[in-house]
């Protein structure tokens, strides 16, 4: 196994991209045969509805996690909660899932939003293509 520092959280929902206030966290990489991967973030208690909301209903949802520097692009895992409880005045969320590889695919099909939907060029292109790939919004599907 091996394990790293969770350094942001965020949930991507229908038509956008839910962000959480992360205390704390960290991801361990399972190495097992189904790639599994198992995350613990610490945030607010004011969270506690949505996920225990997500844990009943047994939702797998689109995790994406930054791991061990904010400089990081997000990785993507299609996780489920498996474990909501209070730790003093916050939350622990304990999550299992797999990790997506979808980094090219998201990429391509960011740059093609920015072409068609945009009149941006040159260098305001690559300056919003660079910070869409670091927040990730969500492409709406054409």
């Amino acid at each position: 196994m091996k394990t790293f520092k969770l350094v942001n959280l965020k949930i991507a929902e229908e038509d956008s991209v839910r962000s959480f206030h992360l205390f704390d966290g960290l991801i361990i990489n399972k190495e097992d045969d189904k790639q599994t991967w198992i995350l613990e973030a610490f945030l607010e208690d004011t969270e506690l509805d949505y996920f225990k909301n997500a844990q009943q209903n047994r939702e797998d949802l689109e995790v994406l996690a930054v791991i061990s520097s904010e400089k990081n692009d997000p990785a993507s895992f299609y996780a489920h909660v498996h474990n909501v409880r209070h730790i003093g005045d916050k939350i622990s969320v304990l999550f299992t899932g797999n990790l997506r590889n979808q980094r090219n695919e998201y990429a391509e099909n960011l740059l093609d939003h920015l072409v068609s939907k945009s009149d941006l060029t040159g260098n305001d292109l690559l300056h919003e293509f660079r910070t869409q790939m670091k927040e990730r919004p969500r492409l709406k599907k054409s």
